[in-house]
């Protein structure tokens, strides 16, 4: 595929530059001057191999009708680029994002992008800022609970940027020399509308959003809220705090009221639920004398299916699979984009990440392992995997996937069972 190829060419291009030797040291102080005009970016090219499972409901619900087909093979290409002007006061920042992919299923192509805003800072404490942008509100790494205003993290990829929506919002702060050392104000418009941010939710409704930061005896809080509209009302805190200069504790805590849940019993009899939402995360990150970095959070997710729901669910495309009912798939795949097959839809999960930078003294060299178990069905994922950055400005990531648990528990219902990834990013 052109599109998905073109930054592996690029990649390829620079490792068979030749490499210059070292060059007489110089100072020159006008490189470290702050420029007004900055720019940042990658090519990305990722080669994906999945392993399906035919036997599993999400394949069968997925595959329906189509030859089957036991492997999947997929290329995607991808061009992020981010930059920012500044001028005394005013700032305009941007990041855009290009994406192609191709297997033998689909094409798809995106361009977009993740944030395109300007900033006015009329006095050090004060700053308004208007045009896309994306928040990263909340101290989990995995999940965000504190997200009202963002698009939900992948747990399997938490680190990746992610689109933005348009609005208004601004930033008050205020320092202090007591036990309260940093007070800062955000409040947040978003107005959803058809032709703007309407993937939020239900357009026409003009949405407010506020968080509320705290820095008090070197213990970082925050508390959100979201006015009902698009979405529920709802509102959240979290917290972080260093136990010692390697261990560290964090937490968040979101309630939703009266939230709407769909539901469906194995034969398709759908009710809604409505009912205060409780959802709140535990975790802690350590890091050892060698490098090696544990980070492991609890997971309670309140808005989501148990155990029995989700068996039902499956059991529902098994019995549309098998006496070809359409209108029963039809009414399966709407409740899975409302979600059941969205990430993690379970009541309860724990995460567990480890990574160790360069062991045994193999320089440029990081092994990871990290796992999601859903702790109501037991099932999970585990994801060995390994990044080398010996190339200036190239990072080379192998990561497998595999997904395994009992009949009509999440993980072994997923339409793969296993993932193979070969990742290359340039960064310029």
């Amino acid at each position: 595929m052109k599109h998905a190829l073109i930054p592996a060419l690029i990649i390829l291009t620079s490792l068979t530059m030749p490499v210059t030797g070292a060059e007489e040291f110089s100072f020159d102080i006008s490189e470290f001057e702050k420029k007004p005009f900055e720019v940042e970016g990658h090519f990305e090219a990722r080669f994906e191999h999945f392993r399906l499972d035919q036997d599993s409901s999400l394949y069968r619900l997925n595959f329906y009708n189509q030859p089957e087909r036991s492997e999947l093979d997929r290329q995607t290409g991808i061009v992020e680029l981010s930059g920012r002007f500044q001028q005394n006061n005013f700032l305009l920042a941007f990041t855009g994002h290009a994406e192609a992919s191709d297997d033998q299923q689909t094409s798809n192509e995106e361009l977009a992008f993740y944030e395109a805003y300007a900033a006015f800072r009329s006095v050090p404490e004060l700053s308004v800022e208007l045009g896309k942008r994306s928040f990263k509100w909340g101290k989990a790494y995995a999940w965000n609970l504190l997200g009202f205003v963002e698009r939900p993290k992948d747990p399997n990829e938490p680190e990746l940027a992610r689109e933005g929506y348009t609005v208004l919002s601004a930033d008050m702060i205020y320092s202090g020399n007591g036990p309260l050392q940093t007070l800062a104000f955000t409040p947040v418009y978003l107005p959803v509308r058809e032709e703007l941010n309407s993937d939020y939710g239900e357009t026409e409704h003009d949405n407010f959003a506020a968080k509320l930061y705290l820095l008090y005896h070197d213990i970082d809080i925050d508390l959100a809220y979201l006015s009902n509209g698009s979405r529920d009302d709802r509102f959240g805190l979290d917290f972080a705090a260093n136990l010692s200069t390697n261990f560290e504790i964090h937490g968040e805590w979101s309630y939703i009221r009266d939230y709407s849940k769909a539901v469906t019993d194995s034969s398709g009899n759908m009710t809604i639920q409505q009912a205060d939402a409780n959802s709140y995360l535990l975790g802690v990150r350590y890091l050892t004398e060698n490098e090696t970095t544990f980070i492991i959070e609890y997971y309670r997710n309140g808005i989501g299916y148990s155990k029995a729901e989700m068996q039902d669910y499956y059991q529902l495309i098994d019995n549309a699979v098998e006496s070809h009912n359409n209108s029963l798939l039809q009414l399966a795949r709407s409740l899975g984009k409302q979600g059941y097959t969205q990430r993690n839809p379970g009541r309860q999960y724990l995460y567990i990440r480890i990574s160790n930078k360069e062991p045994f003294d193999l320089l440029y060299f990081t092994p990871a392992i990290s796992s999601i178990v859903n702790l109501e069905d037991d099932s999970y994922s585990l994801s060995p995997e390994f990044s080398y950055t010996g190339v200036t400005n190239l990072e080379l990531r192998f990561k497998a996937t595999i997904l395994n648990g009992e009949r009509y528990s999440e993980f072994a219902e997923k339409q793969n069972d296993t993932k193979y990834e070969l990742r290359l990013r340039y960064y310029f």
